[in-house]
């Protein structure tokens, strides 16, 4: 199934993002892919190496409810996903003020009104961290480091701290003492 998926999404290498909110194909089942907490791709236990292939999955990555699903216009298939599907790991501040950051997928867009911060608690890690809305209701986890690098750019007001981005200022919480 996954070689018959890699077929029909190799039309689609050309496009950045397929109109895949638009696309209603009928339900395939599922397949052995997971996304793992760490962003991580694996195939039937196996580690997806090839980061253009992981990209080219991530571009046809679909949310509906809690479930995930790849799409093309013909067939729709279900996969796992730990936590969510894309890990910020990088980031810059622009000349206009605004953050932009980069997934491991290749995704890119400036924290603002459209792509908010919001803070998650994560059982795993046992404290809140970051989450930015990338885009068509996915979400990307903020990488350890990006989030310590981040935490450089906090403006603390009234005991909380804040993050700036351009027009758009995100809430990180409470100051721990």
């Amino acid at each position: 199934m996954l070689s018959q998926l890699q077929g029909s999404l190799g039309k689609l290498a050309q496009q950045d993002y397929p109109p895949v909110e638009k696309w209603n194909p009928p339900f395939c089942g599922e397949i052995p892919l997971t996304i793992d907490a760490a962003g991580q791709w694996w195939y039937d236990g196996s580690l997806i190496k090839r980061p253009a292939l992981v990209r080219l999955f991530s571009r046809v990555l679909k949310r509906e409810g809690d479930q995930y699903f790849l799409v093309t216009p013909v067939e729709k298939v279900q996969i796992n996903v730990v936590d969510v599907p894309l890990l910020v790991v990088s980031w810059e501040r622009q000349a206009n003020g605004c953050i932009s950051v980069n997934t491991s997928c290749d995704d890119h867009v400036d924290i603002s009104i459209e792509h908010p911060l919001e803070m998650r608690f994560n059982e795993t890690a046992q404290c809140a961290i970051p989450y930015i809305l990338m885009r068509n209701n996915l979400w990307a986890k903020v990488q350890q480091n990006v989030y310590y690098q981040l935490a450089t750019e906090l403006d603390i007001k009234a005991d909380r701290a804040w993050l700036q981005s351009g027009d758009y200022c995100a809430d990180f919480g409470p100051i721990v003492e």
